[in-house]
């Protein structure tokens, strides 16, 4: 199956190829420019050849990972814009994971205030997340994402095909975000996704699961494009998550973003049997099939100061309460919510004795 979803409205295509070459078709091909990372290079931008509108010294390849999603890269992306005679008509096109779509869609929306991109994600997470929904942006020293625009893509293109290059971890850092939009949408689709067997996963089957999680977030998206009301149900899981993400760079072992959520997710589970009086039995029953699906996270005692100080650094703070979006039912949010620390650390001890226990 492939998709295209544009201006958050998702439709079937039938072709890659014909229709990138119909997105691109209305731009001079000099002003066309492919923005990719190096292994989404080796692995996907064979899918561009043949296209005629798009020129191998338009393409431009930057490092991979996300230490590579800052200032001194887009600067690179902007230096090579310019130098190639980039207009206010110019199209870059990003081709692979979230971080060249995140990045990518930054620098065309500030590039000559903002020229037209395509984003083609070639990550199950960039295709249900970070490529939809007209969030952009880099890291600024450490902080995930603490730079960047609301600027939806043109057009976004998805190839279910591109998946089949992916290894088990990349499909569970993407699987994650599915989970999530089922558990703040409803609770049927969050069944049929613990139902999907990740070990040996059914593509074709697949594929329609993730039309049904980018029509979830699209729902969102659609109602509340710059995040002041329900689109915050989105951020569920990502207040400790993106908390383990940064924590886990700043000391040298990167964790992919979705395996960060799907911890943030067991946490925000447990704070919504504390304030939100979530059932602890439904609760504890998803608990146990991430710890299952993603392992075991243990959180030393020397590391909670840490965590929660990085929670203080949140964009979704308006003060010095750490704010949340939490889940008093599978399909029911309750944004804005604070916790205090101490609940926070209840939190953390909550996933660090279920690991312990699957470890047992």
């Amino acid at each position: 199956m492939q998709t295209i979803a544009a201006n958050c409205n998702v439709a079937a295509a039938s072709n890659f190829k014909e229709d990138l070459a119909r997105l691109t078709a209305g731009y001079d091909p000099a002003q066309i420019f492919v923005l990719t990372d190096r292994g989404s290079f080796k692995h996907c931008a064979r899918a561009l050849d043949g296209i005629e509108a798009i020129r191998p010294r338009n393409i431009i390849t930057i490092e991979q990972g996300d230490t590579a999603k800052n200032i001194e890269t887009a600067t690179q992306v902007w230096q090579f814009l310019s130098s190639h005679g980039a207009t206010r008509k110019a199209l870059l096109v990003n081709l692979g994971g979230g971080m060249p779509c995140d990045l990518g869609g930054f620098c065309a929306s500030t590039f000559k205030r903002g020229i037209s991109f395509i984003n083609i994600p070639t990550t199950l997470l960039a295709q249900v997340d970070a490529s939809i929904g007209g969030k952009t942006g880099i890291n600024l020293d450490g902080l995930k994402n603490e730079i960047g625009t609301f600027r939806k893509a043109d057009a976004v293109l998805i190839d279910s095909t591109f998946l089949t290059t992916l290894d088990k971890e990349n499909l569970l850092s993407g699987y994650a975000e599915m989970l999530k939009h089922a558990l703040i949408h409803d609770a049927k689709a969050l069944d049929t996704l613990m139902a999907f067997d990740m070990e040996h996963p059914d593509f074709a089957a697949l594929q329609q699961l993730v039309a049904d999680s980018i029509a979830i977030k699209n729902h969102f998206v659609t109602n509340d494009p710059e995040e002041h009301n329900i689109r915050k149900a989105l951020n569920f899981g990502h207040t400790f998550g993106h908390a383990f993400e940064t924590a886990a760079m700043h000391h040298g072992r990167p964790m992919l973003h979705g395996r960060a959520v799907a911890y943030g997710m067991v946490c925000e589970l447990y704070l919504s049997t504390r304030l939100c009086a979530l059932d602890a039995a439904e609760a504890g029953r998803i608990a146990r099939y991430i710890i299952d699906l993603y392992g075991p996270m243990s959180i030393r005692p020397n590391e909670t100061d840490e965590l929660i100080e990085l929670m203080r650094h949140d964009k979704k703070n308006t003060s010095d309460a750490i704010v949340f979006t939490l889940l008093p039912e599978t399909g029911r949010i309750e944004i804005n919510r604070t916790a205090a620390a101490a609940e926070i650390t209840e939190a953390l001890d909550y996933l660090t004795n279920l690991s312990n226990s699957h470890k047992q």
